[in-house]
């Protein structure tokens, strides 16, 4: 199925308006990405397209229609510019931490809370609009405690439609 992919390969993510390159083949299923952000997130292979020097715009995905007007460039280029202000944290411990089969849920939860924290305090200095936390959908109990500590820090926040990513308003 991942023939066609290998490490370094630039790809666009369906599921997404971003792009992203290859770091690491995991099974034949599951690579990770690095995303335009610099995040890593791992991905179904069904859920990535590889970008060669013939799809290598945008127009080959249908993301946007450009027109030869200038205005209509100059939006383009900011709403790019506003997604550098959106800072993305993944808290699936697979990502935060190598050694975390011989953790208890409680101690896991709890560097992922210390994690979330931690990216909540760097996107506040760094003066982004907005942090995007992916908690996961499970059973809830990370995305209760991430709740619980935007409460506390008084920021507006919201779930996503499939309630596995919340949004922060910054």
């Amino acid at each position: 199925m991942i023939n066609n992919l290998k490490i370094g390969d630039k790809v666009k993510f369906l599921k997404s308006n971003d792009f992203g390159t290859i770091v690491k083949i995991i099974s034949e299923r599951k690579i990770q990405v690095e995303d335009s952000s610099l995040f890593l997130s791992i991905v179904n292979v069904k859920d990535l397209v590889k970008i060669d020097d013939h799809t290598d715009t945008v127009q080959a995905y249908g993301d946007v229609v450009f027109s030869k007007e200038s205005k209509e460039n100059t939006s383009v280029k900011i709403m790019s510019r506003q997604n550098l202000n959106e800072v993305k944290i993944d808290l699936h411990i697979e990502n935060l931490s190598n050694d975390f089969f011989a953790m208890t849920n409680f101690e896991i939860v709890q560097v992922q809370i210390k994690k979330c924290e931690d990216a909540l305090i760097d996107a506040i200095n760094s003066n982004a609009q907005k942090l995007i936390i992916v908690h996961g959908i499970g059973e809830g109990v990370l995305k209760k405690e991430v709740h619980n500590m935007l409460k506390m820090f008084e920021l507006r926040y919201f779930v996503s439609i499939n309630g596995g990513s919340t949004e922060v308003m910054l």
